[in-house]
């Protein structure tokens, strides 16, 4: 050892050469030599496999607590940000209500001219400025800017418990309730910790949502906040377009489409539904050939087709109000109805009756589904409007008498005429569910859009030309003027919940009305059509009365929009 190098020690020189000091003299021979003191180092004393598993579970723990305090100091992070701009149309708001209307009037005129824009024949933003001038500020509220917020394990648990016990699968048959009550019963962690997958979550959150806007008067229910549900739900879009064949993926789309459209925007309800129909397709849900002979498998096959089902009719039903091109071609789809599907000659179709898992209702008559997917093809689609009028007339005839037909296939008592005609006795009235009730208006809604499509044909001749308007054209007028007659008869049936599901039927039959009293003719009693006017606008300043503190624009724009058109043509 030179005299410029640092002493070591000689037990630590006997342990680096695997050396030991045998403890039994004074000093080792290596720390003799070294001339320093030996010091020895025990060895460390082996722990036991106990003590080793109780050490480990100490550190796991105060790996979570660490994990804990990371995500807790995240999420208050995330709750200091600033909302996002993008968010759920508020229903409340007069602002939003005005720009929902001035959307929805653009499809309420008749006819399928292209050239044919609403101003032409009303001055919206005209009646806009003046009905926020007579608004006084407290009777308005200010639009509400919707969080995303997730709902607890139990309120999910409660909302699929009321969904199976309801057997609101026969309406609404949209979720496999069996498969989420497995995935809720294997979640024993929280559905915040990460054990379920972000497409079952979204698919509980949105059903959640759902149920809870549905039955938001039931006690169990009192706390949710159905719309920051499903704006949680919207915000895990870019995430969920990602599953291209999850089931749960379209299962959560499906529910939200369903919930958008009747809240008054239907248009993000359309983007949402072009999704769910690409991975319906990728599960082959549009064709009805069961892959497997396997029970299991079966089942998922008959669900998809249920949820094929309520994709058709949704998007028919959006292609015909619009007039333009649906998302689901005819041509790519098995059109076989569920084999469980309510009978043409049920009047479970119409009345208020026990649920059956055995039954599926649907919210409407998916015959009409189908028929609505040919008035577009036949009437309304660009290669149609190619057509010489009398091509035209007689596809108008052939569809006429398609309809017909299966109004004739309606029982007895559920002819739509004997309620808009008051034929029946208000008891019998008060029996008929909303199904009934929105079977009875789509037929008329179809009735006006066959024969409003005489309106315009190759020519591009619109409705100014013909006078005296076509029996055809008379038809719409009639079934306008039933469409009114029958609000008339059921409109202690509108309310918050469902003023936008009966919206387009209302504002189309009242426009229809507006414009056929504008072009009066010789022999035409305007003052009987005014009067039915005047009575669906009374209809309304009682549901903005009654609606108090004016939190629900839609009733006051509704009656003052109504009020201006009278106003114009007496």
């Amino acid at each position: 050892m030179s005299g410029t190098d640092a002493p070591k020690s000689a037990c630590n020189l006997c342990r680096h050469r695997k050396i030991r000091c045998d403890r039994a003299k004074p000093a080792c021979e290596n720390c003799q030599l070294a001339g320093v003191a030996c010091v020895f180092t025990p060895l460390p004393q082996r722990k036991s496999p106990r003590e080793q598993l109780e050490e480990a579970k100490a550190q796991i723990k105060q790996l979570k607590e660490t994990l804990r305090l990371e995500r807790d100091e995240w999420r208050r992070s995330q709750s200091s940000t600033p909302a996002p701009t993008i968010t759920l149309f508020d229903p409340c708001g007069l602002d939003t209500t005005l720009a929902a209307f001035r959307w929805h009037l653009q499809f309420c005129i008749p006819g399928v001219d292209p050239d044919r824009r609403l101003d032409s024949l009303f001055n919206f933003d005209a009646f806009s400025h003046a009905l926020k001038q007579s608004l006084d500020s407290s009777q308005t509220t200010p639009t509400k800017v919707v969080t995303p917020k997730w709902p607890s394990r139990l309120m999910m648990q409660q909302s699929l418990k009321y969904y199976e016990t309801n057997k609101l699968y026969a309406i609404f048959p949209m979720v496999d309730t069996v498969a989420l009550k497995r995935l809720l019963d294997a979640d024993e962690f929280g559905l915040h910790e990460g054990t379920i997958d972000a497409a079952s979550h979204a698919c509980l959150t949105a059903l959640t949502a759902f149920i809870t806007r549905l039955r938001h008067h039931e006690p169990a229910f009192a706390e949710a906040d159905s719309s920051a549900y499903m704006q949680a739900v919207l915000s895990m879009l870019p995430q969920l377009v990602m599953e291209h064949t999850n089931i749960r993926v379209l299962e959560a789309l499906l529910i939200l489409t369903a919930d958008l459209a009747p809240q008054g925007q239907p248009q993000t309800a359309e983007l949402v539904m072009s999704l769910a129909v690409r991975i319906l397709y990728n599960l082959k849900g549009n064709i009805n050939k069961p892959s497997s002979p396997d029970p299991e498998q079966i089942h998922l096959h008959h669900h998809l087709r249920a949820l094929f089902w309520v994709c058709y009719s949704i998007d028919k039903e959006m292609s015909l109000r619009r007039c333009q091109p649906p998302i689901i071609n005819d041509a790519d789809c098995d059109l076989d109805l569920p084999a469980t599907y309510v009978s043409v000659t049920s009047d479970h179709q119409f009345f208020h009756s026990p649920l059956s898992l055995q039954e599926l209702l649907y919210p409407t008559d998916l015959r009409l589904a189908v028929l609505k997917s040919k008035i577009y093809r036949l009437l309304y689609s660009p290669s149609s409007l190619t057509q010489s009028e009398g091509a035209r007339l007689q596809v108008i005839r052939q569809l006429d008498e398609e309809l017909s037909d299966l109004k004739s296939q309606f029982p007895a008592v559920c002819q739509p005429d004997m309620y808009a005609n008051g034929d029946v006795p208000d008891s019998l009235l008060h029996d008929l569910s909303l199904r009934g009730v929105n079977t009875h208006l789509e037929y008329y809604h179809c009735l006006s859009k066959i024969h409003g499509a005489c309106i315009s044909g190759s020519s591009g001749s619109v409705m100014r030309n013909l006078s005296p308007p076509s029996s055809s054209m008379e038809l719409c007028y009639q079934a306008s003027r039933s469409t009114l007659l029958y609000i008339c008869r059921i409109h202690h049936l509108i309310m918050k919940e469902t003023f936008w599901i009966y919206a387009q039927f209302i504002l189309t039959a009242v426009f229809a009305l507006y414009q056929r009293i504008k072009m009066t003719t010789s022999g035409y009693h305007v003052h009987e059509d005014l009067r039915l006017l005047e009575k669906v606008h009374e209809i309304f300043v009682n549901l903005r009365v009654a609606d108090g503190e004016g939190t629900f624009p839609p009733f006051a724009v509704t009656e003052a929009l109504i009020r201006s058109l009278v106003s114009s043509v007496t």
